[in-house]
């Protein structure tokens, strides 16, 4: 059949007017796990931005999604007033997930394992992405990149928080597992009657790997060789160290860097996380030992 005129077939192709951002659930939770919230602020944006160019708003998508703890519930009320869904109705239950969403972001302040709970700030979006009604089922690199790279970083952080890895942080004696503070008395690293104030250690997979710590008597540095097995290990009392040398941190990269140097002028150094301000609080109480031992 001859297509006539004004017919289909001399129509321009229709595009499809844009919709909300909503990726599928599971996707959305994967990528906020894996991008440490980060996909969180990027869903905030798209759905903002829709909003400005469908409306003509003079509003900023990218502060509102940078904030967007703050303004997750006005995005809640614009999804119910545009998409009338069952879900998102009650007044009350939007609240109950904006300040859901604000609470969870809060909690990454508190110290391991605590603040783990904040990863799961997803929850207070699963609600509005069920709501929409765009479910497209992309997959692209980026998000592939996601997966491998924070994928892995993400275990190892809940590992290290958990206790199956070494903390990433200067901890005190409270903070050690009781197997670690065996593993330093059988070895004798650790004094039967010595009490650590703060610990550190370098090691990746085990504290049997290296690691620093001062007590009510000693300071004490130790590595492991890795073929051999065997321990390394330096320290000495306090009223025998005759200067202590600091190089801070410059970077979330780098180390603090100790080094004690003993009255018969022999050196070892400690090598200390700077996150949280660890640094400065084994720097800062071992020195008021150190002068306490040395009247």
């Amino acid at each position: 059949m001859q297509a006539t005129e004004g017919t289909k077939a001399e129509q321009p192709p229709v595009v499809p007017a844009p919709q909300y951002f909503a990726p599928p659930p599971l996707k959305f939770i994967a990528m906020s796990i894996c991008t440490f919230g980060i996909y969180e602020l990027y869903w905030s944006y798209r759905n903002w931005r829709f909003v400005k160019d469908r409306d003509g708003l003079d509003i900023m998508p990218f502060w509102r999604a940078f904030f967007y703890p703050l303004w997750h519930y006005s995005l809640l009320t614009e999804l119910n007033t545009t998409l009338k869904s069952k879900v998102l109705s009650s007044r009350a239950f939007r609240v109950v997930l904006a300040v859901l969403v604000l609470a969870l972001n809060m909690t990454i302040r508190l110290p391991d394992p605590y603040w783990m709970v904040s990863t799961l700030t997803f929850l207070g979006f699963l609600p509005p992405i069920l709501a929409m009604q765009n479910r497209a089922r992309s997959f692209h690199l980026s998000n592939l990149a996601a997966y491998l790279l924070g994928g892995p970083v993400f275990v190892m952080v809940v590992l290290s928080a958990i206790g199956f890895l070494p903390s990433t942080a200067v901890i005190t004696q409270d903070e050690m597992w009781a197997r670690d503070i065996a593993y330093l008395r059988d070895h004798e690293i650790l004094g039967p009657d010595e009490n650590i104030a703060y610990f550190f250690s370098e090691g990746i997979w085990s504290i049997a790997e290296g690691g620093q710590f001062f007590s009510d008597q000693f300071v004490t540095s130790y590595s492991q060789d890795v073929d051999t097995g065997e321990i390394y290990l330096d320290y000495v009392e306090f009223s025998r160290i005759s200067d202590i040398d600091v190089v801070w941190s410059e970077s979330w990269m780098d180390m603090t860097i100790v080094t004690v140097t003993t009255d018969d002028d022999y050196q070892f150094t400690l090598w200390l996380s700077a996150e949280e301000g660890g640094d400065k609080k084994f720097v800062k109480q071992m020195k008021n030992v150190w002068h306490l031992s040395r009247g």
